[in-house]
This record gives structure tokens, C-alpha cells and sequence, in this order.
């Protein structure tokens, strides 16, 4: 059977009636002024006790005792109020007093137990708990503060003893037998915690949450024959225990053997009586088999179970987030993506979602779905950097770079805390506000990325080239460049750049040298890099060359503004 513990309520009118009926006097006498005034203070600190005003309600009560310095109740309240303040040293004086002057009032008794307990003074709370079980043997909660405080001695034996007691008295009870079993747990004795929990189920044979537990603790012992034999019986007796496939599926999880997990699962996953929350746990945890066995199919199972799933609760957001993940370890990015963003119909608010949906978009190259998205997670996360800086490439890429700025300078804001970020937000802003033709802020930008990464080489390439274009700074763009092929003296286009800077300073020699290098490499050799071979070329008077380099240059696909007029008239056009 199943037992809660009852719980006595000790009402505050309790002790008002004690002093009441100490302080009453028989009708032959007078009640005297000391009395009345004493039971007036008393009244009066209960207002405030109940209004929980205990620092006012305390020297009320010590002017109380002071007309009836031998009142329980009194002395009692006094108790109460000190250990409500947080001062249980006081408490204890007090509670042991009012014990004192009424040995036999429970109330008083129970509440000092509770004053020790806390005080872990467990030898003195048990002698308060064994007193009450001694007098009130029907009432099962002394013994069941008693059991505890054996427990927390480490009497186990003595607790276990306690609790049979309970249990000729009202039975055997789901909450006795738990206790009972993590005691001969904690004392390695498996054995008699078995025993409880066949007890148990055999005083309700029709309750599947007691074969449930009890298949818990075969499993977490690797008693897993035992647990199957168990559990096999159950569905013998009712088809329709759905826990009893999942738990068989956890064990052959852990046996390793995963067609038979997977068997359980769709059985599982049919039974109607198996909620849809319970469902999406059991898919998370089973999540895990993938770690163990990375084949096809076991993965075509859970997308198996995982859409029949969806189809049955098309409106629940988890489902498709789950169905996600699995088509992400499958490599179908795309489909991953899109299940991910049908989740944010139903919920908008996992923030992992959303990033998710960015960095797929972000893969798959899919700039107006990055816009788009990245604007939405704003809406919801509107602190979140990574998502203005998304959104301020995207808008980058589509060439919309006054609101491509605005974005960035928002994530640059939110990432003060995130140097990797800022460098990458800083380095898009040099590139967006060089396209807006605002050149300090451009340069400013770059410079910003420096000042933390002097060797990053996006920056180093990008501000060097651009520099060049502008005639400015040529000193500073040498500089970078320079860096730049230091560290990178087999990029083409990298040696590109320091040709091009080296051009723009008319060191033409010096610019062929690097560029002659740079088309000898292996790759990463393009159009660009040829046309501008042909331009340094014909400065340093060999026209005709210039001529092959420039033809050379629109056959790999150049297409330059100036490509077309350079081959017609044989001259240089800028």
C-alpha cells in the first residue's frame, strides 16, 4: 500500500489556551493584576508572532514570564520565536524549559527533537523520538523521525528495525520499502533490497511503477537476466506495459546488443499508453546508442522512431530539434537546417536552436536564409553578438552595407567580453566601411584587429591591397604586406598584394619579382594575379610580354573593367 506520512499540525492558539488555563483562577478567587497583565503581553507577542515580527514578539513573551515564570507555553513560544530569529543556542534554553515544566505535552517534546536535530545533537534528538514512540505507539510519525535520526547516526540496523515496526502496523508501504532499500544499498546488501522490492509487488501485483523500480535496481546491479525475466512476466500479465519495453531496451542497450534495443523502442514507440513527454526522453537518451555503434542503421532507426514521433505530435518543437541532430550525423546539412527552423513555429526561445539555424545557413553559403534567420534570433536574443555579426556579413554579401555596418557595430558593442569575436567583427567592418568609401573607420577597424592579432593575415591582406587602391598610407601598406608574405611566402595571392602595394610605389622591379613568384605557384594562381604581371610588365617597357600576360589573364576568365581595352590598344589602361 501506499503511505504518506502524516504530518501533525501544531496550531499557535495551543500554548494562548495552556497560559489560559493555568492562569484561570476558580470562581472563589480573584484573578490578579500580575496575571492579567502577564496573559495581555502574552496575547499581544502572538500578533506579532503570527505577523512574523519575531523581534517583537519576543520581549513581549519575557514580560509574559515574568507574571507566569512557570508557564510551558509560554516558555514554549519563547522557543519557537528565538529559533524563527535564527538563534537556536536560545531556543534550546527555552524549549528544554517548557519541556520541563510539561513533561508529558508531545508538542513540546517533538519540537525540542526537531531543536537537536538541527543542532545535530542526534544522541539527544533519538531519546526525544524513543520517548514519543514509547508514549503514542499508534502515532507512525515519532517513528518515522526516529528512523531518520538512525540514519543519520549511521544506526542503519536500528532504522530498519523502525521501520518494520511501521510496517506491522500499517503494512507494507511504497515509501517504507524505498527506505528500506537504500539502506541495504548503502550497506552493499543487494540481496535484501531485492527482497523488499519482491515484497512489494507482491502486496500489488497489478502496480507496474513497483515493477519499474525494482527493474532499476536489477539494472544499475547488471542483474540483467533477472531484470528480463521480471519484466517479460509483467508484459505477460499486461501487453500493454509500455515502461516494461523501455527498460528491456535499456538493457540491451548496455548489453550491446542494439537490434534487440531497437525492437523494444518500436514497441515502445507503438503503445499508445507511453506519453508523448516520455517518448521524447526515451529519443534523447537513446541518443546516446549512436556513440556505440556508428552504423546506418541503428541512425535509420531513431530517424525511423523519431518521424513516426513527429507525425504523432506534429506541433511539438522538440521533435523536429531532435530529428535535427540526427539528420545532421547523417550529413544532410540541408534537411538538418530546415527541421531546426520548423522547430522555432512552435518554440522561439532555445537559444542553441537558433545558432544552429545561423551556422548552417552560414555552411551552406545561403546568404538571403542567413539575412533573414539571423534577423529573427535578433528578435528573441537581442544581447547576443554572434547573431548581429551574421546578420552584418549577410547583409555584407548582398551588398547592402550601410545596414551591414549598423549590425556589425551593434555585435562589436555586445563582444567587448569576446576578443575572437571582436577581431572578426572589426575585420568585417574594415572591409564594409571601405565599400562606404569611410575611410578612417575602415582603417580604424583594421587597426583594431592588429592591436589584439598582428599576424592575421585576412586583415593584414585586405587593409595592405586596399591602402594601395587609395594611394595612402603606402608606408603602413608596405609595412602589412610585407608581414604578410613573411609569414605566408607561398600564398599567390598574398604575394599578389605586396606586388601591388610595391607597384602603386612605382618599385615596378621589385613589385616583378613577387609576382613572378606568386604565378609560379601551385595554385591559387588567378586572373587577376596575371593581369597584373602584364601591368608591371609593360612599365618596365616590355609591351609585347605585357600583351601575352593581359591575353593570358581574360582567357583564365579576367574580367576586369580595363581587361577588354588593355589587349585592344596594346597600352596600359588605369
Amino acid at each position: 500500500m501506499k503511505f504518506r506520512p502524516i504530518i501533525y499540525l501544531v496550531f499557535v492558539a495551543l500554548p494562548i489556551l495552556s497560559v489560559a488555563q493555568k492562569n484561570k483562577k476558580t470562581e472563589s478567587k480573584d484573578i490578579s493584576e500580575k496575571e492579567l497583565k502577564s496573559e495581555a503581553y502574552f496575547v499581544e507577542g502572538m500578533k506579532y508572532y503570527i505577523a512574523e515580527s519575531y523581534d517583537k514578539a519576543i520581549p513581549l513573551f519575557k514580560k509574559a514570564t515574568e507574571g507566569e515564570p512557570t508557564s510551558a507555553g509560554i516558555n514554549y513560544m519563547l522557543a519557537k520565536a528565538y529559533l524563527a530569529s535564527n538563534d537556536i543556542a536560545t531556543a534550546t534554553v527555552y524549549s528544554e524549559k517548557a519541556l520541563k515544566l510539561d513533561d508529558e505535552n508531545k508538542f513540546y517534546r517533538k519540537f525540542l527533537g526537531e531543536i537537536y536535530t538541527k543542532q545535530k545533537r542526534y544522541k539527544d534528538a533519538a531519546e526525544m523520538y524513543e520517548k514519543l514512540a514509547s508514549r503514542f505507539p499508534q502515532d507512525v510519525d515519532n517513528y518515522l523521525d526516529l528512523s531518520n535520526i538512525y540514519i543519520l547516526q549511521e544506526k542503519f540496523s536500528d532504522a530498519i528495525e523502525i521501520y518494520n515496526k511501521i510496517e506491522r502496523t500499517i503494512g507494507v508501504s511504497e515509501e517504507i520499502t524505498r527506505q528500506k532499500q537504500l539502506i541495504y544499498l548503502k550497506q552493499n546488501k543487494l540481496e535484501k533490497a531485492i527482497e523488499e522490492g519482491d515484497r512489494l509487488i507482491a502486496s500489488e501485483p497489478s502496480e507496474p511503477e513497483y515493477v519499474v523500480q525494482q527493474a532499476q535496481i536489477l539494472i544499475s546491479n547488471e542483474r540483467y537476466e533477472q531484470a528480463i525475466t521480471m519484466l517479460r512476466n509483467s508484459l505477460k500479465k499486461n501487453p500493454d506495459f509500455a515502461e516494461a519495453h523501455v527498460l528491456l531496451a535499456e538493457i540491451y542497450r548496455k548489453q550491446n546488443e542494439l537490434e534487440k534495443c531497437n525492437e523494444e523502442l518500436q514497441e515502445a514507440f507503438a503503445n499508445k499508453n507511453l506519453s508523448v513527454d516520455v517518448k521524447f526522453k526515451i529519443l534523447n537518451s537513446y541518443m546516446l546508442m549512436l556513440k556505440d555503434d556508428s552504423s546506418n542503421k541503428t541512425l535509420d532507426n531513431l530517424l525511423t522512431l523519431t518521424q513516426a514521433l513527429v507525425k504523432q505530435s506534429p506541433k511539438e518543437a522538440k521533435g523536429y530539434v531532435i530529428l535535427g541532430d540526427l539528420l545532421m550525423k547523417k550529413g544532410e546539412t540541408a534537411s538538418a537546417r530546415d527541421n531546426y527552423v520548423k522547430s522555432t513555429t512552435y518554440d522561439k526561445s532555445v537559444f542553441e536552436v537558433w545558432l544552429a539555424i545561423v551556422e548552417l545557413d552560414a555552411k551552406l553559403n545561403q546568404i538571403d536564409s542567413l539575412a533573414k534567420h539571423s534577423e529573427e534570433a535578433i528578435e528573441y536574443f537581442p544581447n547576443q553578438s554572434f547573431f548581429w555579426y551574421h546578420n552584418g556579413f549577410a547583409n555584407f554579401a548582398k551588398k547592402d552595407y550601410e545596414k551591414a555596418s549598423s549590425s556589425l557595430e551593434e555585435a562589436k558593442n555586445l563582444a567587448v567580453d569576446n576578443l575572437e569575436l571582436a577581431k572578426h567583427v572589426n575585420a568585417l567592418l574594415g572591409d564594409t566601411y571601405n565599400e562606404l568609401k569611410k575611410y578612417t573607420k575602415s582603417d580604424d577597424a583594421y587597426e583594431a584587429v592588429l592591436k589584439v592579432d598582428p599576424d592575421y593575415e585576412y586583415v593584414l591582406n585586405n587593409y595592405s591591397y586596399y591602402l594601395s587602391i587609395r594611394k595612402d598610407k603606402l608606408s603602413r601598406a608596405i609595412q602589412l604586406s610585407s608581414r604578410l608574405t613573411d609569414k605566408f611566402g607561398d600564398n599567390a595571392t598574398y604575394l599578389d598584394t605586396h606586388a601591388w602595394v610595391l607597384y602603386m610605389m612605382k618599385e615596378y622591379q621589385k613589385a616583378r619579382e613577387f609576382l613572378e613568384r606568386a604565378i609560379k605557384q601551385d595554385k591559387g594562381v588567378s586572373g587577376t594575379i596575371v593581369e597584373h604581371y602584364g601591368d608591371v610588365l609593360y612599365r618596365l617597357g616590355e609591351k609585347e610580354k605585357a600583351l601575352e600576360q593581359w591575353k593570358k589573364a581574360r582567357q583564365m576568365g579576367e574580367n576586369s573593367t580595363n581587361i577588354d581595352k588593355k589587349i585592344q590598344s596594346g597600352t596600359l589602361v588605369e
